[in-house]
């Protein structure tokens, strides 16, 4: 965008926005909508929709709320629809992270805002919740949104806000979301959690953050850190890092709490936010997923979900365990036995596709994301398998498995647990040692059978060739061996200020990638 066009978008923005603060001084009604150029939905056009120009219905249904609005002729129509992770009702706060909203992952909040005849297939998004309430009949009496949306993906923004009989002024307001992160095997890993701004400021803002303790304890499951995180203009999302320290004990989930204070430029809104700190070497129930290049169902991507980010449904019948994950995209794994017995633990090779398998052979199906095998062989071991007694619903199961859609050599590596523990590979931040960056990478617990990763360096603010040289191996963890260390040279390590880059774990065989990505900040 060129310097005069960005004058200008600023101007139409700050005129639009300060005509809808002066039109909330007292209750007030509208729908103001801001789209970058590029933005698909909003058509690159800013305008204002109030009473004057058509009817607004607004309803609410648990953990979301729907907004309509159109004009007598229906030349403009509109379909706005917010939700709150499904285990909330809908309220106040800030939510970051936001999918589609009829297609979120339970575990996530949902952004939808579509209008004549223009919508998005998928999007990711923020709002901010300033004021709600409901009416003795169950209605909406007041309701005020700030939203920021991006459809497909694609950078370009639709920002908004919408007020319904509401006295919220039309302001940037700050925000931190609730957040998770994982805890690795040893040294520190980066806990990332986002800052919002409701609608974006021609202005820089700022605002002060510091860490208090929950259930976890700084200096034992993470250190303490305090700043200042700033806004360039125009910019609506920064992150605070929290380093999280790792080890190998049992000692289950933390949390610890991120507050905001003395904001310069904005208001305040949500000012405290609650970090879950997932422990792998406790039991628990997760999908982790390694997919080689070419295979179809895995898109050469890899996978960890955990309970932060989908609800797992776990059923068995006759010889068959099926555990169902919707995380906004539904993956289901299969597995069955060769006889009409219960799955028990064992080996079971040679697998064909479930539920067409011939008699006698074992079936597997692991498919998501709309996509699935026609046909597939493979291979999948139990570890563990657990029925309640009486009813034998499914207590405890654990299975790794290998499979090949279509015949096809690429694979689809795989692991799922319910409530059981997870054999798995994280990288640790790196260490700085004169003129290089030492990653440490770690498995747990000691496997008897060899273990193989990927370790890749990727760029930050630090660039391959210039500030440090790029670096690809693959890792052996031959059995009883829990520890590797990868040495990246740094080409310029004189940088002010610090500059980073990262390593990053892929490809795994013989155990899950936890903590995928460790930096070096030098």
């Amino acid at each position: 965008m060129s310097s005069y066009a960005r004058r200008l978008f600023w101007t139409v923005a700050l005129v639009s926005s300060l005509y809808c603060v002066a039109s909330a001084s007292n209750a007030a009604t509208y729908l103001y909508l801001n789209s970058q150029p590029g933005d698909y939905v909003g058509g690159g056009v800013t305008q204002t929709l109030t009473p004057a120009e058509g009817t607004f219905t607004v309803s609410s249904a648990s953990s979301t709320v729907s907004i309509s609005f159109n004009t007598p002729d229906y030349s403009q129509f509109w379909e706005l629809e917010f939700g709150t992770p499904q285990s909330m009702k809908f309220g106040k706060g800030q939510y970051v992270g936001a999918q589609r909203t009829a297609f979120r992952s339970p575990m996530l909040p949902g952004v939808d805002v579509g209008g004549d005849g223009r919508g998005c297939d998928t999007d990711t998004g923020q709002f901010l919740v300033s004021d709600f309430a409901l009416a003795q009949d169950g209605s909406v009496a007041r309701l005020a949104i700030d939203f920021e949306q991006h459809c497909e993906g694609a950078p370009p923004a639709l920002y908004g806000s919408f007020r319904y009989n509401s006295k919220v002024s039309q302001v940037p307001r700050l925000g931190i979301g609730g957040a998770h992160t994982l805890k690795g095997n040893t040294g520190t890993s980066d806990g990332l959690t986002e800052i919002a701004l409701s609608i974006p400021s021609e202005n820089a803002v700022s605002v002060q953050y510091a860490t208090e303790d929950g259930t976890g304890v700084q200096g034992v499951d993470y250190v303490a850190a305090a700043g200042t995180v700033t806004f360039p203009a125009g910019t609506t999302s920064e992150y605070v890092v929290v380093p999280i320290l790792g080890d190998r004990l049992p000692r289950g989930n933390k949390t610890f709490k991120i507050k905001l204070n003395t904001p310069t430029g904005a208001g305040l809104g949500p000012a405290l936010a609650t970090v879950l700190i997932r422990d792998p070497n406790t039991n628990q129930t997760v999908l982790a997923m390694s997919s080689q290049p070419d295979d179809y169902i895995g898109q050469g991507l890899q996978y960890l979900i955990t309970q932060s980010d989908a609800i797992f449904t776990p059923s068995t019948s006759a010889n068959v365990v099926t555990i169902s994950e919707n995380n906004g995209d539904y993956w289901d794994t299969d597995f069955a036995g060769p006889t009409s017995a219960r799955l028990t633990p064992g080996e079971y090779l040679n697998a064909q596709r479930w539920p067409f398998q011939p008699a006698g052979v074992p079936g597997l199906s692991v498919d998501g994301d709309s996509r699935g095998c026609n046909t597939l062989t493979g291979n999948f071991q139990v570890l563990k398998a657990v029925y309640r007694k009486g009813t034998g619903a499914l207590q405890s199961f654990a299975a790794d498995f290998e499979q090949h859609c279509e015949g096809q050599p690429p694979a689809l590596f795989g692991w799922v647990r319910v409530n059981s523990l997870l054999q798995q590979i994280s990288v640790s931040d790196a260490f700085i040692e004169g003129t290089s960056a030492v990653f440490t990478v770690t498995l747990n617990p000691a496997l008897s059978t060899a273990v193989a990763v990927t370790f890749s360096t990727a760029d930050g603010t630090a660039v391959a060739g210039t500030d440090y040289v790029a670096t690809s191996q693959t890792l052996g963890f031959s059995p009883g061996v829990l520890e590797q260390t990868v040495t990246v040279p740094l080409l310029d390590s004189g940088n002010s200020p610090k500059k980073i880059f990262y390593g990053q774990l892929s490809q795994s065989s013989g155990a899950a990638v936890w903590v995928r990505q460790g930096s070096a900040a030098f």
